[in-house]
């Protein structure tokens, strides 16, 4: 019997495929901490709200790509395999990104950007749909997903970390705002680790043009009704973490958080979610049973939502920065989890479309605190606005545990 036959995928294959999920979460993350500072480098004369606006709507650029993108990525994938569409993410996501770090001007940064979501709108969807094509187990899924959920994290924690340091370094070597030479640092560092994973993705089999359905389920199991629960779900998570990223940053600027603090506080965001992540999909907790967290870990992150606009001591942000990512850290692979489990032999798609629900999510998360920004109660109706969303997410979610063990068949 062979490994990919044994244990679903070999080691070189899920090692390749948690690199480039990485990769993708890496090119997102990076810019975070110091996107307020890129602005205020390429526009001089921005006033502040303006910087706030700006901040807010290049995230949302980013995260509003995949909306246009992913599902074509999926069914692409669905059609033709998941290594084209994976090669094809991952060289134009590096390509692009070289071509942002050579902006000169802010029309240059909005189109990079753009350009950046829509070649990484490719990679986690075929990612998980590679896994989710060879399952040999609904085990053997949970974890694989949880092992992607975590290497994106991962990139997350690396991204706003790397942005944080050049910044720091910038400044005391120049003594003041960094160039713009140091601000683009972290884009070609970017684009190096997705040129590497594409060669990485290049060295694996082909496989079939059409990939198999994984052999242990059943198509009775599909519910496309609950599948569109989750997706909503899904959303409402996505909109409620960016609009938590992209607040923290501004939040950071306007108490006189230095970005090295502001890096620090995405660092524990992705800690504790890197934690939670592995304790949700470990042998201490039956897949089956992770439907029954869904509802507690909202209630947990809009809790979070509320709490982190009165936060102003930094040990209180950090306190609050926590109870936000482990609600989203629980929330995150679960639903994929479930969505995977009723898309069938529709992985590509499914998830593709779960790609692009999210986008919409980060999209208005991103634009909304950008256009709160310049509202006198923005440090509390930017955190507040996406707590209450949670909240109602949380509401409708009441039954959905006992909807999903009723109807979803798990092994």
């Amino acid at each position: 019997m062979s490994e990919r036959k044994a244990f679903g995928l070999s080691r070189r294959t899920t090692a390749v495929l948690l690199f480039a999920v990485f990769t993708a979460a890496v090119g997102y993350g990076v810019v975070l901490p110091v996107l307020p500072h890129v602005v205020e480098t390429l526009s001089p004369s921005a006033s502040a709200r303006n910087i706030g606006w700006h901040t807010g709507f290049l995230a949302a650029v980013y995260a509003g790509a995949p909306l246009l993108f992913a599902p074509v990525w999926g069914w692409v994938s669905d059609r033709y395999g998941r290594r084209p569409v994976l090669l094809a993410g991952l060289v134009g996501f590096g390509a692009t990104l070289a071509v942002t770090a050579l902006g000169s001007n802010l029309q240059w940064l909005y189109g990079g950007r753009f350009l950046n979501g829509a070649f990484a709108a490719a990679i986690l969807p075929a990612a998980q749909a590679f896994v989710g094509d060879s399952a040999v187990s609904d085990t053997w899924r949970a974890q694989r997903f949880a092992w992607l959920g975590m290497a994106s994290i991962a990139g997350f924690f690396i991204g706003p970390m790397l942005g944080g340091v050049v910044f720091q370094v910038g400044s005391a070597i120049s003594g003041k705002m960094p160039a713009a030479q140091f601000l683009t640092l972290p884009f070609l560092f970017s684009a190096g680790l997705a040129f590497i994973g594409a060669i990485g993705i290049a060295g694996l089999d082909r496989g079939p043009a059409r990939p198999a359905p994984p052999p242990t389920r059943d198509k009775d199991h599909r519910r496309p009704a609950t599948v569109a629960h989750l997706l909503t779900l899904a959303g409402f998570v996505a909109l409620g973490i960016t609009a938590f990223e992209v607040g923290l940053a501004l939040r950071g600027r306007a108490l006189g958080m230095t970005p090295y603090q502001v890096g620090i506080m995405f660092a524990e965001c992705s800690l504790v979610m890197f934690a939670v992540q592995a304790l949700v999909f470990s042998p201490l907790v039956a897949p089956s049973s992770t439907a029954k967290l869904i509802l507690p870990a909202f209630a947990v992150m809009g809790a979070g939502l509320l709490l982190v606009a009165y936060a102003e001591a930094f040990a209180a942000q950090l306190i609050v920065v926590g109870t936000v990512a482990a609600g989203a850290g629980v929330l995150i692979p679960v639903l994929t989890y479930w969505i995977s489990l009723g898309a069938g032999d529709a992985q590509g798609a499914e998830l593709g479309r779960k790609a692009a629900v999210e986008s919409f999510g980060q999209a208005l998360g991103s634009a909304g605190v950008g256009y709160i920004s310049a509202v006198d109660a923005a440090p509390y109706l930017q955190f507040l606005l996406p707590a209450v969303l949670v909240l109602a997410a949380a509401a409708a979610s009441l039954n959905l545990a006992r909807h999903l063990s009723g109807r979803l068949t798990v092994e």
